[in-house]
């Protein structure tokens, strides 16, 4: 992928929708890329802000390789701003954050050192340091390891299409299904993040998808069904819903942390939609994975304990149903 392209007066980042046009020292919207010797200049490139190894439900993903662990990685910046964002430290308010310095190998070495079976690419956006995280992810794919993306999705098409040759599965944001407040107060695009959503699920990659729930701003039964019927009928029903708890953080500190209610009321509006997985985020409770044509119970968790894991093969032990995942 070409992640810039130039002009006698500047260079345009290809990395995002925001296409942002960089003149000789300028730094992008994302607070990551800058226009250098008019070359497109990863700034936290080998330096990240934050890293762990946490089991693969944390990630969230619910459908991958269940019960095993993942190094987790993320640098600073972001391409929206989000009033909600509880890692903004990172993406918004990042002034105090002290680095690491790992080059790509030195992070692959880490992850096998610690035996996980992924890395994930997280903690900010990592549409915003993507050059940092292909580096990475091509020596982990020599390695044998997975490589999980996890976005809000204002990716341009062209590293949509680059993702495929490195990416294993990636996990999106759905923030709302109003495109005035992604754009006036997230400050992105509601348009984009659905063709990234429509890419991802036509393309081999695996996909699921969370909606953190605020009352108030996003829990309106008519926004959970436009969300709810969208995934179902645009991506797929087998494609995994989180629906998260909102804590108060960030610029939100007086909201009120997401109702039990809400978060039921949303599930209900899952399943009547027809999607086959949905799943509670942020909260201590069961979060069962039932074949979608016997009810069976396949998986059981809490957070990220698994109690019982009755697939075979990725089927159903009883009707012998495939379940779509990678496990």
């Amino acid at each position: 992928m070409t992640y810039f392209a130039s002009y006698p007066n500047g260079i345009t980042c290809l990395l995002c929708e925001h296409y942002c046009f960089l003149q000789e020292g300028e730094i992008g919207l994302c607070a990551n890329q800058k226009n250098h010797n008019n070359t497109l200049e990863t700034l936290f490139f080998n330096t990240p802000y934050a890293l762990s190894i946490s089991h693969i439900e944390e990630r969230p993903f619910l459908h991958f390789k269940p019960g095993s662990t993942a190094l987790a990685l993320g640098t600073k910046g972001c391409n929206m701003h989000c009033p909600e964002c509880q890692n903004h430290q990172l993406t918004q308010d990042f002034d105090q954050a002290e680095p690491l310095h790992l080059e790509p190998m030195d992070v692959v070495k880490l992850a096998l050192d610690n035996e996980v079976k992924a890395i994930a690419y997280s903690y900010n956006d990592p549409v915003v340091y993507y050059p940092y995280a292909k580096a990475i992810g091509l020596i982990a794919k020599e390695k044998g390891l997975q490589n999980l993306f996890q976005t809000a999705g204002l990716a341009s098409p062209l590293l949509l299409e680059d993702l495929n040759s490195w990416v294993d599965a990636v996990h999106v944001d759905l923030k709302s299904m109003n495109p005035a407040h992604y754009k006036s107060v997230l400050g992105g695009m509601l348009a984009t993040v659905k063709n990234t959503l429509y890419t991802l699920a036509k393309s081999p990659l695996w996909l699921e998808v969370t909606t953190l729930i605020i009352n108030g701003v996003n829990d309106s039964d008519k926004e959970l069904e436009a969300i709810a019927h969208y995934i179902a009928n645009e991506l797929g029903p087998h494609v995994p819903w989180h629906i998260s708890a909102f804590t108060p953080s960030n610029q939100l500190k007086a909201f009120d942390e997401t109702s039990i209610e809400s978060l039921l009321r949303a599930y209900e509006i899952g399943k009547a939609a027809g999607l086959y997985y949905v799943y509670f985020g942020n909260v201590p409770w069961l979060n069962e994975t039932f074949c979608p044509s016997c009810n069976t119970l396949l998986i059981q968790r809490r957070y990220h304990e698994i109690f019982e894991n009755n697939l075979v093969d990725g089927t159903c032990p009883e009707c012998q149903r495939s379940v779509k995942g990678i496990w």
